[in-house]
């Protein structure tokens, strides 16, 4: 069986190019450096919020709509 992870050419998010690739840390997506980099934003203003990481979330959380 192949992993899509490893197959796939354009990007789960933003259909960029996957030249690099990773997982989200909140989704199964399979995202580009790009993805990643906002993703870690995300994450680090979910730890300033003392809201921790939801990682495995399932969705990518908007900050303004978490912690209210």
């Amino acid at each position: 069986m192949n992993d899509p992870f490893f197959t796939k050419t354009k990007c789960d998010r933003c259909h960029g190019s996957l030249a690099t690739r990773t997982m989200s840390w909140f989704t199964e997506e399979t995202i580009c450096m790009d993805c990643s980099d906002e993703e870690d934003k995300i994450k680090n203003e979910l730890r300033q919020k003392g809201l921790g990481s939801m990682e495995g979330c399932g969705y990518v959380p908007k900050i303004e709509e978490v912690g209210k």
